[in-house]
């Protein structure tokens, strides 16, 4: 008998669906198989290990550090145009304190220290509404060490999927 993991609330209250690392957009796939081909068989690669992504899927790509401090904060250190713009990384600040919308920064906090204690990349997905259109979001976070022993760094990517919505019919 198999006996799966059990989640922490936290998480299971901010995402619709969270994996070990399976992911069903394409573009995250691939940077899974990305960080999974350039960590050279060390359970935990160093963010020089892994070089730039690849090209068409590098606008999807970021890369977060811990800062250092008792408020479990990340900062992006690299972001690609679309996910900066959906994580919503502004100018005047690259943590996830400083992200215009709350929301999306719990729910990346929660998942990064969730991947810096076990160690192992996830995948999450959760839902946003913006008036009548749905958009899914996916998140994919595999960890990064600067010292082999502890996860200090976040690899991964973010996507969305825009859930196709009916014009209302006047009756």
């Amino acid at each position: 008998m198999t006996t799966f993991a059990v989640l922490p609330p936290q998480l299971t209250r901010l995402f619709s669906r969270i994996d070990a690392a399976d992911t069903s957009s394409e573009r995250l796939r691939l940077l899974l198989d990305f960080w999974t081909a350039r960590r050279n068989a060390r359970i935990l690669p160093m963010a020089a290990d892994l070089g730039p992504p690849p090209p068409p899927h590098a606008a999807h790509a970021f890369l977060f550090r811990r800062l250092p401090g008792p408020e479990r904060n990340w900062e992006a250190a690299q972001a690609g145009a679309d996910a900066a713009d959906l994580i919503g990384l502004t100018a005047r600040g690259r943590s996830l304190s400083d992200l215009a919308e709350p929301r999306i920064a719990v729910r990346l906090r929660r998942l990064f220290e969730f991947v810096a204690r076990t160690g192992e990349p996830a995948a999450a997905m959760f839902e946003t509404r913006s008036g009548a259109r749905r958009e899914w979001i996916e998140v994919l976070a595999a960890p990064l060490s600067s010292n082999a022993i502890d996860v200090d760094g976040i690899f991964g990517g973010i996507a969305a999927r825009r859930e196709a919505t009916k014009p209302r019919q006047n009756r």
